[in-house]
């Protein structure tokens, strides 16, 4: 057990095996170090236990007697707190507040930080670590070096990333608003170790704040700046390819290529099926020389050049012997050994487990192999001209236009005119994420992808464009990610430095391009392991880094972006009594404004001297440490290639909020009273069981298109409700569902959310739905904290880093693009499919990587010889192309059909006078009818003539076959045809139209709720198919109980729908997603 010296409260697992919590409070325990049992025992006793905040300020909790000051921690001495670095603290140059001790993590092993007199480490296993560190190199930032060398150590390292990650390109920004003095005030007390309150927000940040990681960062930042391909662990095969690319593809023998057929027929084929394969074939014909298995393995990789580099790791996944840890003989954090003890008995140490890291070089110098390909990744070069050549005819294009790709964000636009980003530059973006493999057993694996931004968005998210990095196998969650990253970011730097040397097919010519790093993306804990800032839960825990001031709720160290100063006379929490802040002065926070704040309050943390120090300088400037990426050469400016990520925050963070507040499940304080919740409309039971089989019953009013329809959520949203999910139910089903249930001032509200969210998920914006979006948004966070927060200071964890993160989203177009366009998407779906492919649930993260590897270089195949690639559609029914997107798909009439209905007949003739002038004086009219029809966004529309049929015989199909026009008006189509006159061909839909949309409720619901009447046989209509834009669901509308009271309601409001579109369709487009051609029933 630790000493008395070295203890702190917390968890403490004994040497049997018994988890006890150990505390020593001024209250029940009375300073005395005791045993707890229970964590809720533990929890009790917070707000007697001094925290690291009292201890910094030599104070403590109210309750504590002079006695107990003292605190057994020799991390620094109590005393005054120095004044605050104001001239490099973000809250002296942004809108802010005055500095003060928040966000005040656990000090872990702080007192490794400390070097004590004559230079020595700490005791215990602080010995162990510098010693091992010592191995490393001699300029190692240790803490067993003497302060002031290590300081000059740390001076000579700022100095060199401040020159790389200059900011001579950056006007100052104006002066900011100022918030009141803050009135200095006891520390709050320690929270519960449990997640605040229920939050679900990312709570895998990580919360220790250690000052050796500054030094391991900037260990590795200095590592990646001096990077070489000679200095790397690529064999050197790979690097003399990499500077003498292939010329030309290499001719192979038709045995050879019917392997590679083979090989590549199904991504996630074992090797059984293809020995299957190739015996059938040789039982055909003997003497053809297929290749085996293990030879067309072979073959494909000398092929493309893609090797897994294989780097050393903790057998427990806390590291990887990278950087600083490169000469390490045992984990830092587990001391488990690196290497299997009989291989070191032998003299050739093995490690004892390995990780996989695909470098890019190979994989982006395949992509340029062939023509067709090399064609697609010019994209971005001609599309790039073609903008600069607009905005120099029209300045105001860039940001009155329509947004609808990187390329218009500002800040690629800078680099381009700056030089840092040429017209054959390769631009990437990398994304990384964790998941679990088996939902029965902690499986924890994380996985990083790269994304060629060159390619059309309408390429660059599918499978076989998207390249694999790296696997990081689990169970456990890596300790230090930095170590992972570093073999593929090593890469990278070092191409960045040399340039990379492609054979453009489609040219005919060699090309020295250099790699340029636009964004980095992650979820909120893999952000925080990525940018190095103190993530959400923080004092300044925006992601943007905008300098937003976060308020502490009394009785946490959890930081809640309150705009609003708590009314209440007793909110006395230190660093939050600053003035009201608007929203509206952060919301257009740019990165030229961010960046030089950034750099440095990065400055001022890195030259902390002491843990102390360092921990106050983390609270004040809201960075933990350096970014492994401020080692990279071209990268976009830190911080600003740490965009926001809209599939975390919209569809699981906000919608948990929503829900929680809707049902009232939120935590409520014992200071408050859940009667007084008037917005809780779903509180009760039976009420959110009714809810609940709404939502269920309007499952079949969505297409199939829409893939994973939302459950009933009062059944199932605690039983793995998906992202997709909660995507349709709140920002589709629910604003129509809670009309006339919610109060209207809580209603628009909600409505403002989602008015806000729907445009800023399309992959297309035009400036004036931005600017809508913004206001939106903006009054949406504004209104919220009135409505619900309302200034109480226990009500301050309602106010979640995520109603602030909204602000930003249309800024962040402007800024960086449509955000659907950069969105962990791309990387979920890469997840899900590999993780399908896994064949060995024995060693399943070995499995994984394996799968991996084979992706990177089936995709590197394919780009090179792309006749080899799988059709993009998977068709089994037959077709008649027309062109632009659009097929009919059968079924279809054997016969022509009389049209005997008149309304019908009517709508056919007029269509053929308007459009051709043909007067048709035939008594009947004879069509052949389709009933389907494939659309270019990938949906399928079809037809009453089925469906119908289908509901007749008692089966309930998800109906397809409503649809929105190209004039905006919305249609059921009752059947498609092809009919001709003078020659011409028509391609023909006969719909009937809706009724046009509600006013009064298009007005209430913000434009959110468009509830129109069927109107049947009264209006039919012939239509071009290619009017049709996109199939939508039509959902009745639930009547008010106004509306219920009404004469004839039945009548009125029997055939009255509301229209849902897909909130994510472009998304699901653009990663390569088209409907079944198989009928999707409700029952499904």
């Amino acid at each position: 057990m630790a000493t008395s010296s070295t203890r702190q409260p917390g968890r403490l697992t004994k040497p049997d095996g018994t988890v006890v919590w150990l505390c020593n409070c001024a209250g029940p325990c009375q300073g005395v170090w005791r045993e707890l049992k229970t964590k809720k025992q533990f929890s009790r006793h917070a707000a007697h236990r001094v925290t690291p905040a009292h201890f910094l300020h030599g104070s403590a909790p109210p309750s504590a007697s002079p006695a107990l000051l003292p605190y057994h921690h020799q991390a620094a001495v109590p005393g005054r707190r120095p004044p605050a670095t104001s001239s490099h603290s973000i809250g002296s140059q942004l809108p802010s507040e005055d500095a003060a001790d928040k966000d005040m993590p656990d000090l872990v092993d702080d007192n490794e930080d400390e070097p004590r007199e004559g230079g020595g480490g700490p005791p215990g296993l602080g010995d162990r670590r510098i010693t091992q560190m010592q191995q490393v190199s001699s300029t190692s930032s240790s803490t067993a070096v003497h302060l002031q060398e290590d300081l000059l150590d740390i001076l000579r390292d700022v100095e060199a990333l401040l020159e790389h990650q200059g900011t001579e390109d950056v006007e100052p920004p104006a002066a900011p608003p100022t918030a009141v003095p803050v009135v200095q005030a006891d520390a709050p007390a320690e929270p519960p170790l449990e997640p605040e309150y229920g939050y679900s927000e990312d709570v895998d940040v990580p919360t220790s704040a250690r000052r050796r990681e500054v030094h391991e960062s900037l260990q590795f930042v200095r590592e990646l700046r001096d990077a070489t391909l000679d200095a790397s662990a690529i064999n050197e095969e790979t690097i003399h390819r990499l500077r003498e690319p292939l010329h030309a593809l290499p001719e192979g023998t038709p045995f050879e290529r019917a392997g590679l057929r083979m090989y590549l027929a199904r991504g996630d084929a074992s090797q059984d099926n293809y020995n299957d394969n190739r015996a059938a074939i040789l039982e055909l014909h003997p003497d053809d020389n297929i290749p085996s298995y293990d030879q067309i393995r072979c073959k494909v990789a000398d092929l493309t050049g893609i090797h897994a580099l294989q780097t050393a790791m903790c057998v427990n996944s806390c590291i990887a012997y990278t950087g600083p840890f490169a000469d390490l003989r045992e984990c830092p954090h587990c001391q488990e050994p690196r290497y299997d003890s009989a291989s070191l008995d032998r003299g050739s140490p093995v490690p004892r487990r390995t990780f996989h890291t695909f470098p890019v070089g190979p994989q982006i110098q395949a992509m340029w192999l062939s023509s067709e390909n090399a064609r697609l990744m010019h994209h971005r070069g001609v599309r790039t001209q073609e903008i600069l050549v607009a905005a120099q005819l029209d300045p105001s294009s860039l940001t009155t236009g329509t947004f609808d790709d990187i390329y218009k964000g500002l800040d690629y636009l800078r680099e381009v005119e700056a030089g840092r980003i040429k017209d054959e530059d390769t631009v990437l973006m990398f994304s990384l994420d964790g998941a679990q493999l088996y939902a029965s057993k902690t499986s924890d694996c994380w996985f990083f992808i790269w994304v060629l931004l060159d390619l059309p968005p309408g390429s660059r998210y599918k499978k076989r464009y998207v390249l694999p990095g790296g696997v990081i196998g689990g169970p456990n969650k890596p300790k230090n990610v930095d170590s992972f990253l570093f073999p593929a970011l090593h890469h990278l730097a070092a191409l960045q430095r040399e340039g990379l040397r492609i054979w453009d097919a489609s040219t005919a010519r060699e090309l020295l391009i250099y790699p340029y790093l636009l964004l980095a993306t992650a979820d909120g804990p893999g952000m925080a392991y990525l940018s190095g800032l103190v993530g959400h839960q923080g004092g300044r825990g925006c992601r943007l880094y905008c300098g937003f001031p976060s308020r502490l709720k009394p009785g946490a160290n959890t930081y809640y972006p309150a705009a609003s100063r708590p009314d209440d006379p007793e909110y006395n929490s230190s660093g939050s009594l600053h003035a009201n802040v608007s929203p509206r002065a952060y919301a257009q926070v740019t990165s030229a404004c961010v960046r030089p704040h950034y750099l440095r309050n990065l400055r001022t943390v890195i030259e902390s001297r002491s843990g102390a120090a360092y921990q106050r300088n983390r609270l004040e400037t809201g960075i933990a440490k350096p970014s492994i990426f401020a080692g990279l050469p071209r990268v976009l400016p830190l911080p600003a290639c740490f965009g926001a990520d809209l599939m975390h925050l919209i569809t699981l963070n906000l919608t948990d909020l929503v829900i929680s507040l809707l049902r009232g499940t939120i935590t409520c304080d014992p200071t408050d009273d859940k009667a007084t919740w008037d917005w809780a409309v779903l509180a009760n039971r039976e009420t959110w069981r009714a809810h609940g089989k709404l939502v269920e019953e309007s499952t079949r009013y969505l297409p199939g298109s829409f893939d994973r329809p939302p459950r009933n959520p009062a059944e199932k949203i605690s039983s793995g409700y998906k992202a997709w999910e909660f995507l349709l139910y709140v920002y589709g089903l629910l604003p129509a569902f809670l009309r006339g249930v919610q109060a209207f001032w809580y209603y628009q509200n909600l409505c403002k959310l989602v008015s806000g969210v729907r445009i800023v998920l399309q992959h297309t914006i035009m400036a004036g739905r931005l600017s809508q979006a913004f206001r939106h948004l903006l009054d949406f966070v504004e209104e919220y904290e009135l409505l619900y927060y309302a200034r109480r200071a226990d009500r301050l964890h309602f106010v979640r880093q995520s109603v602030h993160a909204t602000i930003h989203l249309a800024t962040e177009v402007i800024r960086l693009g449509p955000g659907s366009l950069y969105t962990q998407w791309t990387l979920e779906n890469y997840i899900g499919n590999i993780t399908r492919e896994i064949k060995q649930h024995v060693t399943p993260y070995a499995n994984v990587s394996e799968r991996a590897l084979r992706r990177c270089q089936v995709n590197a195949t394919i780009a090179m010889f792309p006749s080899l690639a799988p059709p993009e559609t998977s068709s089994t029914v037959l077709l008649t192309d027309l062109g632009e997107g659009y097929a009919l798909l059968h079924p279809k009439d054997r016969t022509p059909i009389a049209l005997s209905d008149p309304p019908e007949d009517l709508a056919l003739r007029t269509y053929l006078r308007a459009h051709s002038g043909v007067e048709i004086e035939a008594p009947v009219l004879r069509v052949t009818r389709w009933g389907w029809l494939q659309i270019p966004t990938g949906q399928i529309a079809r037809t009453a003539w089925k469906e119908v049929a289908m509901e007749q015989r008692g089966k309930r199909p998800r109906r397809s076959r409503m649809v929105k026009l190209r004039d905006g008006r919305l249609a059921e189509v009752c059947y498609f045809f092809v009919g001709s006159a003078l020659d011409n061909v028509f391609s023909l839909a006969m719909i009937s139209l809706f009724s046009a949309p509600d006013q009064d409720i298009l007005r209430d619901s913000l434009g959110v709720v468009c509830a129109c009447s069927y109107e049947g046989t009264s209006s039919r209509e012939v239509i071009d198919v290619k009017d049709i834009v996109a199939v939508v669901a039509m959902v009745p509308l639930p009547m008010t109980r106004d509306e219920e009271q009404a004469p004839h309601a039945a009548d009125r409001y029997a055939k009255r729908f509301f229209l849902v579109e897909n909130p994510g369709l472009e998304i699901a487009y653009l990663s390569g997603s088209t409907e079944s051609d198989e009928p999707d029933t409700a029952d499904a």
